[in-house]
């Protein structure tokens, strides 16, 4: 019998460890910053996290070109689905379809 408690009480004290660590793993989208940067003739953007550049775009990605975006709504639309698959866990990359999507001129 004691035997059986002492082992139900060490799987409890895991069980919380664990729970603590899964908490601590938790993603957070929220975590990221966006800011809108001027360039020579439009805007660009950066995504930091804890005050560390992750991504510093000052053109439109995806386009043959070194053309930055029209105003700073585009340049945020264009963050906000980066950031968005960030916190999906998938690649940051961005298609022409998407830019043609969010109606973003190039």
């Amino acid at each position: 019998m004691k035997v059986r408690m002492m082992m139900i009480k060490r799987f409890g004290k895991f069980l919380i460890i664990l729970g603590f660590f899964m908490v601590g793993c938790k993603k957070k989208t929220g975590d990221f910053e966006i800011k809108i940067t001027q360039q020579d003739g439009g805007y660009g953007y950066q995504i930091i996290k804890q005050k560390r550049i992750l991504i510093n775009q000052p053109y439109i990605p995806a386009i043959n070109k070194q053309l930055p975006f029209k105003n700073s709504t585009e340049a945020h639309k264009t963050a906000d689905l980066v950031v968005s698959k960030i916190g999906k866990l998938s690649l940051p990359r961005v298609s022409l379809q998407e830019l043609d999507s969010m109606k973003i001129t190039y």
